[in-house]
């Protein structure tokens, strides 16, 4: 049994880390799934005996790329006096993450509109927006943000990422769009003490 379970998990591996090959390159409407099946070398009914719809496929994929941004910037979070300065880096960070093709066509281009709008706010919450929470719950813990409802705060502050980083994925040059939003971010972090 357990070589069964091997096997079904790698073939699911498999078919995910060709999906996002194909989102992150071509996006979610030119993508088939006959195509991910190709390329995770399964045929297409072991494509849909592990998921329902390429929608399904795509919402994995989705996870996946959000769950390997946090990871990445937990594993890069080092605490330091300025706890908003800390709070400013990990953004900045998030948006370097972004900047990359297959992340922002997955996460900021189709995310949305292949998600919907709310289905996509309530996957990023659950993942980078659980970070925000924490971050700005630790800063109001070290005294580095006055004392205010968090979970306001928290969404108030998401949703104002979420959406500079959704309008970056649109500009020619993210980095350029990215670091004007920073400014901005960080002033009003500032003004929050």
């Amino acid at each position: 049994m357990a070589k069964q379970e091997t096997r079904r998990a790698a073939t699911r591996a498999a078919i995910l880390n060709a999906a996002m090959s194909l989102f992150g390159k071509a996006g979610f409407e030119a993508t088939t799934t006959d195509q991910i099946a190709a390329k995770a070398g399964v045929a297409k009914g072991s494509v849909y005996h592990h998921f329902k719809s390429k929608q399904e496929i795509f919402e994995a994929v989705f996870e996946a790329v959000s769950s390997k941004i946090v990871t990445a910037m937990i594993d890069d979070a080092l605490p330091g006096d300025d706890t908003i300065g800390t709070l400013v880096k990990s953004m900045r960070q998030f948006f370097n993450l972004c900047a990359e093709p297959v992340t922002s066509q997955i996460l900021l281009q189709d995310g949305p509109a292949v998600l919907g709008f709310e289905g996509w706010r309530r996957l990023d919450a659950l993942h980078f927006g659980g970070l925000v929470t924490a971050a700005l719950s630790s800063a109001m813990d070290a005294g580095a943000i006055r004392q205010q409802p968090l979970g306001t705060l928290s969404q108030i502050l998401l949703a104002g990422i979420q959406a500079a980083a959704i309008d970056c994925a649109a500009q020619a040059d993210f980095e350029l769009a990215a670091s004007e939003y920073l400014v901005t971010f960080e002033v009003i972090l500032r003004g929050l003490r």
